[in-house]
């Protein structure tokens, strides 16, 4: 199908035949957007001259490529910018067809990266060629015409340019010149690593005063070259003959570890450790050899050594740096695979946590003891310097545990151990928080639920950290006292500056602060405590504990911590829930869906007190499992007519429980438990009972009445009457409390006298305080009975 030429196209070619090179780069954005328009002109099939017959696109693309090639080769640093610029977007946008006629292009790129062009310029060019060799990758047939020939000169100019300047007043190359080349060179080496063998060693040399700087070299490195160099000297293994990739990997590694604890002997030479290496590593060797009247130092001048160092805060320096390369020696991906040297790396990790410095308060035996040929200021400069190797450290156990993921397990355990002593050491900081709250979360998800009860009582301190930075970035943290005593650490009153408005009742003081904590922080602290909430067994938390982890998720309004705290809540001994946020949780996100489907879906077990009314049920069933349930005084195993056919009995039962002793505990009124009716019963009229106890009537509603075994399928209940017992009598009447909601009755519960012929104890007694009216041939007993006392109303 034919297309439309489009406008930009022939306005493109104009603006660039019309318009001067020194005024191109200020249209550069305006050229660029009309040339991303242009893709299906560029795209086409093209003839590779054109004559008077070709159509008009093709006369016009041919003409665009002629101009571009003119401003590569322009006499202007601006026209060679502009061109450089051109040839990337019209590469990008017209694919193959403009990739197999860029062959000059990539000779003219390769020209002016060897002139002595400013350093933007440059990087420009570099981007442009690695793209050009990137998308020519998926054509062998391009790759063995442009980039094989091209691609080892490319590497020399780059090389040349990482040189440094023979003249002093020559101007060192900018750091973003040499991570752009740093950058590039990493690109290719994994696309064409046979064409770059030659070139690896002499990269390797270039990239060592990069990987890990210190104070010594007299230069600041930035953190995203030390990366970038980094990078480029893990990937060279892939330039290795074939077969050997794997083995350079591990060969490279294994001699940073070495490295590392050559420099660690050095530094740590004020401390007697008690660090035993599981591996080939002898620290006592090493310090045979140091010489303690000249300050610790390390490194070399050979090529294959990273450069010397000097001092406690170059050592650390160089500690660090090392960590971070065995880092990224996990993070970085390889074409084969590898076998990573974990218990090295764990060897490292120790002997940095075994470690621990001395503290305000700790006692001897717990810190570490010092070397006594080392001096003061030593000794101060490394502990200056620790809490930076423990943070390095704790992201080197990080990146293991997010590099072996579930083959991380075996080692967890100890690997938590190790974090929480750094930690306790220098939780103080915020940057080693940031990273226990990451990493922390991450071996509960690996191993959490698993854990025993000491271990989890062991993040008490992380726990309590996350809630109070949670709190303090909510603006919920109260703010500190201010002692008002003037003595401190036994010095005398009259040497110490007395602060008088300590003295004043100062309202600030029960005010919250805000305290401001970086994006990432935040997020670690919040991802923990929902963490904690979904991983860790809710039953080896405290109570305390675990009420101060749900105050913060509510004042930080974190979500997923509270929704969380709904799906795992914390039982008691006896299976009961007392702590259930849902209220909060609805009000603060009462539009949010799985909000929404906890309140209409989730129905907690049981919470509350343990006599709460929503188990009263279970409590019966715990309390007296020997008794069946009783209903209205009536027991399921005694006929139908003997609970209250012969109202003489009932009378005399009546009279047996007044004989009881005035010092049993009076009964407690509650109100009636409410159950569902029985559709299959007739729903039988209020029962009340009157009491009459020191001069005073009270009147009780009773529990609805259960389903009753009947003898007879006709007999109907009838409506009851009131009850009147004689103010001598003394009844314990049934009666619920709110605190106590069985529906027991009390009378079952009260002692009862020999002399009543009772063959077995049953509930039968607390039909005394109902008068249930019989059927009609029975009215007559009924009318026989009321000389005992009994007056029917």
């Amino acid at each position: 199908m034919a297309f439309a030429l489009p406008p930009e196209l022939r306005s493109l070619c104009r603006r660039l035949t019309a318009t001067k090179a020194e005024q191109l780069p200020a249209l550069l954005p305006s050229l660029l957007k009309d040339l991303l328009r242009c893709q299906e002109p560029l795209s086409k099939p093209q003839e590779a001259k054109t004559s008077e017959s070709s159509s008009e696109p093709a006369m016009l693309v041919h003409k665009l490529k002629t101009q571009i090639s003119t401003l590569l080769n322009s006499r202007t640093t601006q026209g060679r910018f502009v061109g450089v610029t051109l040839v990337k977007a019209v590469v990008e946008t017209g694919g193959w067809e403009c990739l197999r006629t860029s062959g000059p292009w990539v000779n003219g790129l390769l020209t002016i990266l060897q002139r002595k062009d400013p350093a933007a310029v440059k990087e420009l060019c570099i981007v442009t060629i690695v793209k050009i060799y990137s998308l020519m990758y998926a054509y062998p047939t391009l790759v063995r015409e442009i980039v094989t020939p091209t691609l080892t000169t490319f590497a020399s100019a780059c090389l040349q340019i990482l040189k440094p300047p023979v003249s002093s007043k020559a101007s060192k190359i900018p750091n973003s010149l040499v991570e752009t080349i740093f950058e590039a060179l990493s690109t290719l080496i994994p696309l064409f690593p046979t064409t770059l063998r030659q070139s690896a060693s002499k990269i390797r040399t270039e990239t060592r005063s990069y990987i890990a700087p210190t104070i010594s070299d007299g230069a600041i490195v930035p953190s995203s070259l030390q990366t970038s160099s980094r990078r480029l000297a893990i990937r060279l293994h892939m330039a290795a003959a074939k077969g050997g990739d794997s083995t350079e990997w591990a060969k490279h590694l294994d001699g940073l570890i070495k490295t590392f604890h050559s420099t660690a002997d050095q530094v740590f030479r004020a401390i007697q450790e008690s660090w035993e290496s599981t591996s080939d590593h002898l620290p006592g060797a090493t310090l045979q050899q140091v010489d303690f009247d000249k300050e610790p130092q390390g490194g070399s001048t050979s090529p294959d050594q990273l450069p010397s160092w000097n001092g406690i805060y170059a050592g650390s320096e160089r500690m660090i740096g090392l960590i971070d390369f065995i880092g990224d020696y996990l993070r970085c991906r390889t074409k084969v695979a590898v076998t990573i040297p974990v218990s090295a790396i764990l060897d490292i990790i120790m002997r940095i946590s075994s470690i621990m410095p001395p503290t305000h308060g700790r006692e001897k035996s717990a810190s570490v003891q010092m070397n006594p040929a080392v001096g003061r200021e030593e000794r101060d400069e490394l502990w200056t310097v620790f809490p930076d190797i423990q943070l390095a450290a704790i992201r080197l156990l990080y990146v293991m545990i997010r590099r072996l993921k579930r083959n991380f397990l075996p080692v967890a355990q100890e690997s938590l151990e190790q974090l929480l002593r750094m930690f306790e050491s220098s939780y103080r900081l915020p940057e080693i928080r940031t990273m226990t709250f990451l990493l922390t979360t991450e071996i509960l998800q690996l191993s959490g639920p698993t854990m025993a009860k000491l271990t989890v009582e062991s993040l008490n301190l992380v726990i309590k950290a996350c809630c109070r930075d949670l709190l303090g970035a909510a603006g919920h943290l109260k703010r500190p006292k201010q002692s008002a005593s003037a003595a401190q650490d036994g010095l005398k009153t009259k040497s110490i500056a007395q602060n008088a408005d300590a003295f004043l009742s100062n309202k600030a003081e029960d005010e919250s602060i805000s305290v401001a904590f970086s994006a990432e922080h935040i997020s670690a602290a919040a991802a923990l405590l929902t963490t904690l909430f979904t991983h860790v067994p809710q039953q080896y938390l405290s109570s305390a504990l675990r009420a101060q982890m749900l105050r913060a998720a509510i004042l930080s309004q974190n979500r997923d911590a509270q929704v969380a705290s709904v799906l795992h809540p914390a039982r008691d001994k006896s299976g009961r829930t007392p702590q259930v946020i849902l209220p909060y949780l609805i009000r603060q996100f009462p539009h949010d869906e799985s909000v929404e489907i906890l309140r209409f879906n989730f129905r907690p077990i049981a919470t509350g007190f343990r006599n709460d009314i929503m188990d009263i049920d279970e409590t019966l069933i715990e309390d007296e499992p020997e008794e069946k349930p009783s209903t209205n005084g009536f027991s399921f195993e005694r006929p139908f007519e003997s609970a209250f056919a012969n109202p003489r009995n009932v009378l005399a039962e009546t009279a047996t429980i007044a004989e009881a002793p005035a010092s049993s505990p009076p009964a407690r009124v509650v109100e009636p438990i409410v159950k569902a009716p029985n559709p299959f019963l007739p729903k039988p009229a209020s029962e009340t009972v009157t009491r009459s106890q020191e001069e005073r009537s009270t009147v009780v509603q009773p529990p609805p009445s259960l389903p009753l075994k009947r003898k007879n399928e006709d007999a109907d209940i009838i409506v009851s009457k009131r009850v009147e017992i004689d103010r001598e009598t003394t009844t314990i009447s049934t009666t619920t409390s709110a605190s106590v909601p069985t529906p027991v009755n009390t009378l079952s519960q009260a002692p009862t006298t020999n002399d009543v012929g009772v063959d077995e104890e049953s509930s039968d007694n607390e039909s005394v305080h109902l008068n249930m009216e019989l059927d009609s041939e029975e009215e007559s007993d009924n009318d026989d009975d009321n000389d005992d006392g009994a007056e029917e109303v």
